[in-house]
C-alpha cells in the first residue's frame, strides 16, 4: 500500500493509504463473500499480495520486513486487486532504527514460524512463512486457526501423502474444473515450501513469485 501520509506523535506513528473498498482479505475470504472468490480472484490475490512483499524484500541493502503479515493486512480494492499493508512503520519513517528483534511477540496466532519463540527476530523468512499461511487460506478457505489448530499444521499433517492434496483444497472451487484443480495443487505445492519448518529451506519471495506465475 503506498503511504499518502503520516502522523508522528511522541508515543505513536500513523500511516495513512487509499481506502480499499473491499475491506480485508480476511473479511471477504472468510466472510459473506467468501463464495465469491472465485479461482480467479483467489490466484490474482496471490500473485499480487506476492509482488508486494517481493517488491518490500527487494531492497538488498535494507529490506523492508512486515511485523505482523495476514489476511487481516491484505487490502482489497477489488476482489482481484491486493495491497499489503502493515509495513513497518520506524523502517519507513528511518530505516536507521528498524528493529530486527522485538521484546514483544510480532505476527498474529497461526501465522507466527515455528522457532519464532527462541529467536522473537522478525526476518524474511518468517514472513515467507505468513505469505505460505495466506496461500493455504486461499486453497482450502480456512482461516488460520479454527478450533485451536493452526492451518499450516493441519496441511503438512494431511500432505504426508501426496494422494491426500485434493481433500486439502476448497472443494467448492477445485471441483469447478480439472485445469483449475491442477493448478492448485500446484500453488500448494508452494505453500507447503513456504510453510517448511526449517527457515533456511523456505523459498525467497522473487522464487516464490516465479513459481506461483508458472502455476499459471
Amino acid at each position: 500500500m503506498t503511504p499518502l501520509a503520516y502522523v508522528l506523535t511522541v508515543d505513536n506513528a500513523y500511516l495513512f493509504h487509499e481506502y480499499a473498498p473491499k475491506g480485508t482479505l480476511f473479511d471477504v475470504l472468510h466472510g459473506s463473500l467468501g463464495k465469491a472468490l472465485d479461482w480467479a480472484s483467489r490466484y490474482s490475490i496471490a500473485i499480487g499480495a506476492a509482488q508486494g512483499l517481493a517488491f518490500l524484500h527487494g531492497f538488498n541493502s535494507c529490506p523492508i520486513l512486515l511485523l505482523d503479515l495476514s489476511s487481516r493486512n491484505i487490502m482489497l480494492k477489488t476482489l482481484k486487486e491486493p495491497q499489503v499493508g502493515d509495513i513497518e512503520l520506524c523502517k519507513v519513517i528511518d530505516p536507521s532504527k528498524s528493529t530486527r528483534s522485538l521484546s514483544m511477540v510480532a505476527g498474529s496466532v497461526g501465522y507466527i514460524p515455528p522457532k519464532y519463540a527462541y529467536t522473537m527476530s522478525v526476518t524474511m523468512a518468517g514472513n515467507v512463512y505468513s505469505f505460505g499461511v495466506i496461500l493455504l487460506e486461499l486453497l482450502t478457505g480456512k482461516p488460520a486457526v479454527s478450533e485451536g489448530t493452526e492451518l499450516a499444521k493441519w496441511v503438512l499433517n494431511n500432505a504426508v501423502k501426496k494422494d491426500k492434496w485434493d481433500h486439502i483444497l476448497d472443494s467448492n472451487v477445485s471441483r469447478t474444473s480439472l485445469a483449475i484443480k491442477s493448478q492448485m495443487l500446484a500453488v500448494l505445492k508452494v505453500a507447503l515450501g513456504c510453510v517448511n519448518v526449517s527457515p533456511d529451506a523456505r523459498p525467497k519471495m522473487k522464487s516464490v513469485l516465479r513459481m506461483l506465475l508458472n502455476a499459471r
